[in-house]
């Protein structure tokens, strides 16, 4: 088996930006953390700073990189991360003089593993003629043009996939995409590589923040310097729990007992799914990084505690910077974990007394928070984004919060099923909305023990615990901000996006810190479990390992399967993905990468739309119905956009010829057409396909120029 040169060029190009994005997501963090001394760094082990450094890039970077981008440029992102990384590399030296490292095979091997995973599960593996795609391109192949659009247009960037003669702004959390290019650009990397770079990193946020909350969380009365040496074994039990998920995989055996069709993603039996750390990280980077910054910045509150005034304003304006960048990150995360904040400080106002002296720390971070985000939620309302209703000051808090999200309970089984029963079917015509709480509530149990599986039974075992023992305050903490995630992501949906977004990323804060309950009890924190419920844990942790392990195959050969077997979705997906592939590459050479191009939208599957636009890396007046307004542009614009680009790809018979092509390329703002052997037009040798100046055939592509270039 001899792997494609495009596969080759891939996994290099992606290492080289895995390299780059240490110039983005580390060395920013780390000068920063030294020069201001935060919390003690330069005291701390070399393993703990490069932690340090890293949750800290994540925190500020966002931001800072968006902010220098908008008002100077991406290359001058570019220059301050090469500044940062000669630092870096000037105080490493510094300390290594002072102090041999201490290398430790184990960290480096995970580091090696978790990239190796990344990359194979990612990159598109091409062989001979055809090119396997993970199943994650469904995600990806977005997010890739996302990163492409930054790198053409720079911040804001505008949406790649809906063009009405002009750029339209894009209408999302964008910041991600501005790293990712960031990395591109400093690695000599295209797009999708950096994507796949940025899934690694995201991953190595994940594990930086586990464990500080490992070395500085579950333990505060002891050095962070000292624990971080002395719980190597708490951090690697940490870093094992992240593969252990819920009881999905039962769901799987049901379906293959009923031989009821596989689902493409082993989470995606549920509506409102609970998805495990690993699939969170190929599918959702953003997101991970979302995260990431709301637990920094709730970690530097925490530890400000009995420290000096200067270091107490250092976190408390850190903090807000890193909550402001994970609004851009991830809206949905941050709205959530500003409840789950409001929760807590109602909480340490009332009962935990040993705490409020951090209230003052996180409201004047909040305040930071808003302040950072004045320019970007201008910008947002501007454009009609997601955003928009928080930014607009003419409507109450109250409107803002209900322009964006909506009371219903978490459906992770579907509802639907209760509609057997004729009173549930009744009460559904007559008040849907009652019904669809009614039932909801009564599965949400059933759900969550699948969903969550052993995090279920820790945190049954810790809420017994917490009215028996006299638990730490960080025990008593990290249950608090379980349950009070449990309660934002149960019964507050997203009305902006077809499914309940909101409530699939908001659950990833409750699940980060029942993480951290599970290790405790796996400490002996909340005493020993009686017999039962331990054989029901070790039962619940295997299968949640095996569920990790079958989601991972699953998304990687999951497409190449469907494909043998001649499932219409996958049917010679492989085989279009490679000659769209070497399409493209030819287009590269040819087509400026201002240009506006235009290809077939219409295709068998979501796989084939996703394996198309994700190598196209330009504007396209549409990448697939609904013109991707959802990221900015109208959608009654879109309709007409839709309906000229059906005409340029009728059938055959119907296909129009090459001046009727030029006058509908006018109207879109069209320069090039890409039509393939699997278009009807292909099939007219009289239609524009063959009646245009060619500027790139493979024979399966065939890429034509059909308005004067002059951008």
């Amino acid at each position: 088996m001899i792997l494609s040169s495009f596969t080759l060029s891939d996994i290099g190009g992606c290492l080289r930006c895995i390299v780059a994005f240490a110039a983005v997501l580390l060395a920013p963090g780390y000068c920063v953390a030294w020069a201001l001394n935060l919390l003690g760094f330069r005291e701390r082990t070399g393993g703990e700073r490069l932690a340090w450094g890293i949750a800290l890039s994540f925190g500020l970077m966002p931001l800072a990189a968006v902010e220098l981008a908008k008002y100077r440029s991406l290359s001058a992102v570019c220059g301050a991360c090469v500044t940062c990384a000669a630092a870096f590399l000037a105080i490493l030296a510094v300390e290594l003089r002072r102090s041999p490292p201490v290398f430790k095979r184990v960290g480096a091997g995970i580091v090696a593993a978790w990239v190796l995973f990344a990359i194979v599960e990612l990159v598109d593996v091409g062989i001979g003629s055809r090119l396997y795609l993970s199943v994650s391109v469904f995600d990806n192949a977005l997010r890739t043009a996302f990163v492409d659009t930054v790198l053409r247009t720079g911040v804001p960037p505008a949406n790649p996939f809906y063009w009405a003669g002009h750029p339209t702004p894009m209408r999302y959390y964008y910041f991600w995409y501005v790293l990712g290019a960031t990395a591109a650009r400093l690695g000599r990397a295209t797009a999708r590589q950096a994507m796949i770079a940025s899934v690694a990193w995201a991953g190595f946020g994940l594990a930086s923040i586990v464990a500080l909350y490992c070395s500085n969380f579950l333990d505060t009365a002891n050095s962070g310097a000292t624990l971080f040496r002395r719980h190597w074994s708490r951090l690697a039990l940490a870093l094992g729990f992240l593969l252990v998920t819920g009881l999905d995989i039962l769901t799987v055996v049901a379906k293959a007992v009923v031989r009821a069709p596989t689902d493409a993603d082993m989470d995606w039996w549920s509506p409102d799914q609970v998805g495990s750390w690993i699939d969170g990280l190929l599918w959702v980077p953003h997101h991970m990084a979302g995260l990431v910054c709301c637990l920094f910045g709730f970690l530097l509150v925490w530890m400000s505690r009995g420290r000096s005034g200067v270091q107490r304003a250092a976190c408390a304006l850190i903090a807000g910077v890193s909550f402001a960048s994970a609004f851009g990150l991830s809206t949905w995360i941050a709205i959530a974990f500003a409840a789950v904040m409001l929760m807590w400080l109602l909480w340490v106002l009332w009962r935990e007394q040993t705490s409020r002296e951090r209230v003052l720390v996180l409201v004047a971070a909040a305040l930071v928070a808003v302040l950072a985000l004045v320019p970007y939620l201008s910008e947002l309302r501007h454009a009609g984004g997601i955003a928009a209703a928080v930014a607009a000051p003419e409507k109450s808090v109250v409107d803002n919060a209900c322009g964006l999200l909506r009371f219903g309970v978490r459906h992770m089984i579907d509802p639907d099923s209760f509609l057997v029963f004729p009173w549930f079917a009744h009460l559904a015509r007559v008040h849907p909305r009652v019904e669809d709480a009614i039932t909801g509530l009564i599965l949400l149990l059933p759900g969550y023990a699948l969903e969550l599986g052993i995090y279920g039974l820790v945190l049954v075992v810790a809420l017994g615990a917490a009215r028996r023992l006299k638990l730490g305050e960080a025990e008593r903490t990290a249950i608090l901000l379980v349950v009070a995630g449990l309660l934002v992501a149960s019964f507050f949906r997203s009305e902006s996006t077809e499914n309940n977004d909101f409530g699939i990323r908001s659950i990833l804060i409750a699940q980060f810190f029942l993480l951290l309950l599970a290790v405790r009890l796996c400490e002996g924190g909340f005493g020993l479990p009686g017999r039962p419920m331990r054989r029901a844990m070790h039962a619940m942790l295997w299968l949640g390992l095996a569920g990790t392990v079958y989601q991972a195959i699953g998304l990687r050969l999951y497409l190449p399967v469907e494909e043998a077997l001649g499932r219409p979705n996958a049917s010679r997906l492989a085989e279009r993905a490679m000659a769209w592939r070497r399409g493209f590459d030819a287009m590269d050479r040819r087509i400026p990468p201002s240009a506006v191009v235009q290809f077939n939208i219409v295709q068998p599957s979501g796989y084939f739309e996703y394996a198309q636009l994700m190598q196209a890396e330009r504007q396209m007046a549409s990448s697939q119905p609904g013109c991707g307004t959802a990221f900015g542009g109208d959608p009654i614009v879109c309709k007409g956009i839709e309906a000229r680009i059906g005409r340029l790809f009728s059938p055959a018979v119907l296909a129009p010829t090459a001046a009727e092509a030029r006058d509908l390329c006018s109207q879109l703002g069209v320069d090039y057409l890409v039509a393939t052997r699997w278009d009807g037009v292909w099939l007219n040798p009289q239609g524009w396909v063959w009646q245009l100046p060619e500027i790139a055939d493979t024979g399966e592509v065939r890429a034509v120029q059909c308005s004067s270039f002059d951008k």
